[in-house]
């Protein structure tokens, strides 16, 4: 029986970001501010946990598994040896107005580049002895991105007295919106032996590209519950052989949430006030499926079947003294 071993790279290295950023303002007539900026990062020697104890086409060979040291079952690796790359293009747009409403807006256009999403085993890795096939899209890109937000100072009975005054005036209403694309997602096999298709000993592989190109994003809502494509449109690999389909080729549903709240802070004394706040989380209920099934050897392949939380709320009070 073979057992599994952890190793570090003696040429292990502290992991670094470099950031820049860049941009420019500017007051428009009518109390409008715009700023455009750019927004970068750079990640190097990031750390990985991989399983180096494997190669492509070992099982070709029969008589079962072997790796490069037929000692162990695996070889996890502990190194420095990824990086990524963050870019994006942001436009800012803000306003206030007298009534007491503030609104502000931010657009933002970017890409995420890596070749890992996570650390935590040698999945991650197509073929371990040839890591570029997996640099791409890092699993939490949004390509675009739109966020609201608004503060109204209702001035209702603001400047009056008495009990009503006291109760109905001086409430803030505010929201707060976010509309994305979805994030991508890697198309694969985790059936083991069926989706070992390289034959290195684990499976998880990614199949060949479509014969007949398939759109990458823009599935309805009713496409993503039904199906955006079925597993037969994904060619099996030659025995031994890496996938010809890239990571995280496709990308799940967008994100669409309006978040509302209305609050108020009453004076007992000079010294002490009490806070009151109403909250509405997706206040709108709008469903936000979660990304298809991505496993060809799942039953529901291509198919979302979940949806992130729907609507709900919250209250709460404070006292400050």
């Amino acid at each position: 029986m073979r057992v599994a071993i952890l190793a570090t790279d003696p040429n292990f290295r502290q992991a670094y970001t470099h950031n820049w950023f860049s941009g420019l303002q500017r007051e428009l007539p009518g109390q409008i501010v715009i700023e455009i900026d750019y927004t970068g990062s750079a990640g190097h020697h990031l750390y990985e946990n991989t399983n180096v104890n494997r190669y492509r086409g070992d099982l070709l060979a029969g008589s079962g598994y072997h790796g490069f040291n037929q000692y162990f079952s695996a070889v996890n690796f502990i190194s420095s040896g990824s990086n990524s790359i963050y870019h994006a293009g942001n436009l800012h747009l803000k306003r206030a107005y007298r009534n007491g409403i503030t609104i502000q807006g931010v657009y933002t256009f970017s890409r995420a580049i890596d070749d890992a999403d996570t650390l935590t085993n040698a999945q991650n890795y197509l073929d371990v002895s040839n890591r570029r096939l997996d640099r791409s899209l890092a699993g939490f890109d949004v390509s675009h991105r739109l966020s609201l937000n608004a503060i109204w100072e209702m001035p209702f009975l603001r400047h009056h007295k008495g009990i009503t005054a006291v109760v109905a005036g001086g409430w803030q209403l505010s929201g707060f919106a976010i509309f994305q694309t979805g994030y991508p997602f890697t198309v694969s096999n985790g059936a083991n032996p069926a989706g070992d298709y390289n034959l290195d000993g684990t499976a998880g592989d990614r199949p060949n590209a479509p014969v007949t190109p398939l759109p990458v994003s823009g599935y309805s809502r009713d496409q993503f519950l039904n199906g955006i494509f079925p597993a037969s449109a994904f060619p099996i690999p030659a025995p031994g052989t890496d996938g010809t389909l890239g990571r995280n080729t496709f990308r799940g549903p967008g994100f669409a949430e309006v978040d509302l709240s209305i609050s108020k802070r009453f004076a007992i004394t000079e010294r002490v006030h009490f806070s009151i706040r109403l909250d509405a989380y997706n206040a709108f209920n709008h469903v936000n499926l979660n990304a298809p099934t991505s496993d060809l050897s799942s039953a529901t392949f291509g198919r979302s079947t979940s949806a992130l939380l729907p609507r709900q709320y919250q209250g709460g009070v404070r006292i400050d003294f």
